[in-house]
């Protein structure tokens, strides 16, 4: 594996096993199968007209009359043919039961209640304890559940413990779902998640159910191969986004350096770097937020729809081909190789965002849903065009849950993702239960299932074209976020010692050579080094401005340092009270001795009979200066012959500089 794809490739794997565990929602398909005719001891051969075996009427018309044409032996074998051995065909439970409680009590409603029940409490735990250790606690404690729903033969212990599997498996889909997104890289996601994928659990599955033939054995394999999930998720860290975002800087060092172990690759990011410290970001901020609301109620209703369409498509499904391994094998092979194709074109397709690929699904489904419909109508149950339309329509609306669980983790915040993902998963699970209790209209009136798809489809997809963000390629650190100031932390391996938090000490520099005492447990020291290298781009500070509504800039230092200033003593405040003062008079003299000596400077004095002119300060008469000025001197001077008369008579003793004036030389010139 090359660099930083190994990571990535371990997360896969990971995910994709942890998807086989959870597939035991889909399970429930083959734990409540029925076929769809059956024969009695004395070969009276009856279409069911629901899943008792003793629902049936002794005066119908027998499908394989003695007097019929045609071997009788093949067609009572044909009839009574068993696919596979369900935990309905084993506990007949939904016939012993009173008619009131077969509503809720089914094996499909009881899974998903307990699905529901696990996103309550977990996604809440997951983003206060971490991603990790909810994930694998939820896996050591589903797996033994899930062997012993199985291992005891009893409908009440079946009960239970499928519901306590259905919690765990809230676990391994939300918290799971998040840690992988969080930990895969953001241009690559796409791709991996086109190999790790629920269409690749839903055809393992149905393999496993094809080769065991039976409910109990199936389980046990499962549980078998989920087991090897928890080495994996034992050895890899914790999010260094989650450890973040709460503050465990140290903690995020640590988890950054098993990253670069696994993957082979070294960032530069050691000695000393730079965290942009972030507002908490509430439940209640995403309700008041206004981008925020409109994504998040927009994500809730696109879990409820989308899981109603998706689970009334699947749970009625079974009869979609006379062989039941087919049909489900075909509906998660077309998936897996929608979602293949999606993702490896992914990176070429620039336009193609989260929110373009659910506005095409699902205008892919609704036509699907138009077919079926008319199939039906026409009594084309079992030929390849309803085969084709049912297939095609339940991948293209799998493919609008994948990108509702995209647009959840790149448009929510880290600090109420878990969370957030826990509610949406709420609303699809109350809209599956829902989707159990459609069943009943399978036997009464088929078309109407699939009425109810076109129009919460067709509501759904005219608000997500109008509300729903784009959201390819989100840096989720970013999403939602406020910066309120930057953390500088020193790498833990060349901390030197004796540095904390107490103590910020200049860093060691690099060509220091290194203590061999130095412990390489010591925490890190939160201070401004000398070179601090960010970890934040200018395009993550950009979307941090404009995030940020309130505008507060980014400050160097907490702003408990400034409170924590030493106060000035009352004298020394005096004292610079009085040199301050002092300090002001001076300043005045000076401005007023400047004012004056100004005054006198743009004063000038002008002749013109016996009238002086003073010429305000604005207005300034230029004085010319001769050219070459003479000295001073009281001796003789003869001019040159040229600039005289007479060339021959002395002038006398030269004037004063003093008494000379321009006017004087232009009358002797004259």
């Amino acid at each position: 594996m090359a660099g930083a794809w190994r990571l990535d490739i371990i997360i896969m794997v990971l995910y994709q096993i942890t998807l086989v565990f959870s597939a035991q929602l889909l399970f429930v398909i083959f734990l409540d199968y029925m076929p769809p005719t059956y024969c009695t001891e004395d070969n009276f051969c009856y279409k069911m007209k629901s899943k008792c075996l003793t629902d049936y009427d002794h005066n119908a018309h027998n499908l394989c009359p003695v007097n019929m044409t045609g071997n009788r032996r093949d067609c009572i074998m044909d009839h009574k043919k068993l696919y596979f051995y369900s935990a309905q065909y084993q506990y007949q439970q939904d016939c012993t039961m009173p008619s009131g409680m077969q509503v809720v009590f089914n094996i499909s409603a009881v899974t998903f209640i307990g699905v529901l029940l696990g996103n309550i409490i977990l996604g809440i735990l997951a983003d206060k304890y971490g991603r990790r250790t909810v994930y694998f606690l939820s896996l050591l404690f589903g797996i033994p559940c899930l062997v012993l729903s199985a291992l005891i033969k009893n409908v009440t212990s079946f009960y239970i413990f499928r519901l306590l599997t259905g919690i765990a498996i809230s676990g391994t889909l939300t918290v799971g779902y998040t840690y992988a997104i969080e930990m895969i890289s953001a241009n690559r996601r796409l791709r991996i998640f086109a190999f790790a994928n629920w269409p690749n659990a839903r055809m393992i599955q149905v393999g496993l159910a094809y080769f065991a033939q039976e409910w109990a054995r199936t389980t046990y394999t499962t549980a078998s191969i989920a087991c090897l999930a928890l080495p994996v998720l034992w050895y890899l860290p914790e999010s260094p986004i989650w450890l973040e975002q709460n503050h465990k800087y140290e903690e995020a060092s640590r988890a950054r350096k098993r990253i670069e172990k696994i993957s082979g690759v070294t960032e530069d990011h050691h000695n000393s770097y730079e965290v942009v410290a972030f507002e908490k970001v509430t439940p209640k901020r995403v309700i008041m937020d206004p981008k925020l609301r409109t994504s998040f109620l927009m994500i809730l209703f696109m879990y409820f729809y989308v899981g109603l369409a998706v689970y009334i498509t699947d749970l009625n499904g079974a009869d979609m081909t006379k062989n039941l391994y087919l049909g489900q094998f075909l509906a998660g092979l077309v998936l897996s190789i929608a979602q293949f194709i999606i993702g490896m074109t992914e990176p070429y397709l620039t336009g193609m965002g989260r929110r373009v690929l659910f506005l095409l699904s699902q205008l892919i489904a609704i036509i699907c849903y138009i077919l079926i419909v008319i199939c039906l109508y026409l009594d084309w149950k079992g030929s390849f065009l309803y085969l084709t339309a049912y297939t095609l329509a339940y991948a293209s609306q799998s493919i609008c849950l994948e990108a509702a669980y995209l647009s959840l983790v790149e448009l929510m915040p880290t600090d109420v993702r878990a969370t957030v993902g826990s509610m949406a998963n709420i609303c699809m699970k109350i809209a599956t239960i829902l989707a159990t209790q459609t069943q009943s209209l399978k036997y009464n009136y088929e078309p109407f299932l699939f009425f109810i798809n076109l129009v919460v489809c067709t509501i759904g997809m005219i608000l997500v074209f109008f509300c729903l963000e784009e959201s390819r390629e989100a840096d989720m650190k970013m999403v939602g976020q406020t910066a309120v100031g930057k953390i500088f932390c020193y790498d833990e391996e060349v901390t030197p010692p004796g540095i904390n938090a107490h103590d910020p000490s200049p860093p060691r520099d690099a060509n220091t050579p290194e203590d061999p005492k130095m412990d390489k447990q010591l925490p890190l020291a939160i201070a401004e080094p000398m070179t601090a290298k960010p970890l934040v781009s200018k395009e993550q500070l950009r979307i941090i401005e404009k995030n940020n509504e309130r505008n507060r800039p980014i400050v160097e230092k907490p702003k408990k340092v400034l409170e924590e200033l030493a106060k000035i003593p009352d004298p020394v405040k005096k004292q610079l009270e009085n040199e301050k003062a002092s300090t002001d008079e001076s300043l005045k003299t000076i401005e007023i001795t400047k004012k004056s000596e100004e005054s006198k400077e743009n004063t000038l004095e002008t002749k013109t009979g016996e009238t002086k002119i003073v010429l305000p300060k604005s207005v300034k008469k230029p004085v010319e200066e001769p050219k070459d000025p003479m000295p001073e001197s009281t001796d003789d001077w003869q001019p040159n012959s040229k600039n005289t008369k007479s060339g021959q008579k002395p002038l006398g003793k030269r004037p004063s500089l003093k008494n000379f004036s321009r006017y004087d030389n232009e009358s002797e010139e004259e």
